[in-house]
């Protein structure tokens, strides 16, 4: 089997279903008069946290998309309104739109979502967000269906794409940490015929797996080992360890722990790589990647990750010589070495 990608990356369809979550952070942010408080008096998200209650890695998400839209601004580390904010978002202005956004925000699930996140209803509430299969250990075979579909549906151009965009040729044996469908070990061994893969997941997870990876002809060189990833020894012999869309699921401290695990079972010379959309330095842009980071407020643990964040976590685990590039559409990898 081989893959040829199509002449356009997939950036539009990115676009396209990232789109729907502008609506709902302004839907939640008129529910909550965030407007009201900013105009009262600007401030950082914690700030606004600390006076409101609020969940404060909600606001950390809530708010540069509200920046993005144009619906604030940022000055001297506060966020305040603007012309426009001031004008329709305000119950107090004569051209406030409230009426026709209640009135939508009744139709929208992520509605819902978003605003027990900002309203720390979220933490407080049973769980009931997918990665929490994860982070317990077990997932059902129905969950496991359905989140693997939809992980493979999203990556698989963007697994493709980071093989011909970005040198792998130096690896060997990969273990593909939390790899889901297996469709970037799947990747690797069709660009690269010495690499042997190992996708490292839950026992449901390897069972969908293996249907991927025969289906892609690739049995003989991508395999499966049942391990969770928080409680278990990794395996040795691998000489490059691969995370894509796993870090932003979880916490700065829960990211640092699988860095740590990831050197601990990596041999000297091995190699770390992280696939992730991006946030520049200021965590403001670019714009799918501050959409994708609210929507990781909602559904995990997590968000989406600066560079320099990602290189203090890796420092601290004991990796070096961190790089980063650019693979496929809005995804970079970073890298680093034992």
């Amino acid at each position: 089997m081989t893959m040829t990608l199509p002449t356009v990356d997939d950036t539009v369809i990115w676009d396209a279903w990232l789109s729907m979550y502008r609506v709902p952070a302004l839907t939640v942010a008129l529910e909550l008069e965030i407007f009201e408080s900013l105009d009262a008096k600007p401030d950082s998200p914690e700030g606004l946290a600390e006076r409101r209650g609020f969940d404060v890695r909600g606001l950390r998400a809530l708010l540069p998309m509200l920046r993005q839209q144009q619906l604030l601004q940022l000055q001297d580390g506060a966020y305040r309104l603007n012309e426009a904010s001031r004008a329709y978002l305000l119950k107090a202005s004569p051209w406030f739109w409230g009426g026709l956004y209640r009135r939508i925000a009744k139709t929208l699930p992520a509605h819902k979502l978003l605003l027990e996140t900002v309203n720390n209803e979220r933490a407080r509430a049973a769980k009931n967000r997918p990665v929490d299969g994860w982070e317990s250990g077990h997932v059902d075979m129905a969950l496991a269906r359905d989140v693997t579909a939809f992980m493979h549906s999203h990556s698989m151009a963007a697994a493709v794409g980071m093989t011909h965009n970005c040198d792998f040729s130096a690896c060997r044996r990969v273990l593909d940490v939390g790899g889901g469908s297996g469709c970037f070990s799947i990747a690797l061994a069709l660009a690269l015929p010495d690499v042997r893969c190992t996708v490292m997941e839950l026992p449901t997870i390897c069972e969908l797996a293996r249907g991927y990876i025969g289906d892609a002809g690739v049995s003989d060189r991508v395999d499966t080992t049942v391990v969770d990833m928080f409680r278990q020894d990794w395996p040795q012999g691998y000489d490059m360890h691969f995370f894509s869309n796993i870090f932003h699921d979880w916490s700065i401290d829960t990211c640092l722990d699988l860095a740590k695990r990831s050197f601990a079972a990596l041999p000297a010379g091995g190699r770390i790589v992280l696939h992730e959309m991006l946030l520049d330095d200021g965590g403001l842009t670019p714009a799918p990647a501050v959409t994708f980071s609210l929507l990781m407020a909602m559904g995990t643990l997590g968000q989406q990750f600066t560079l320099g964040q990602l290189r203090d976590i890796l420092q601290q685990a004991g990796f070096r010589d961190i790089t980063s590039r650019h693979s496929y559409g809005y995804y970079s990898i970073v890298s680093a070495v034992k």
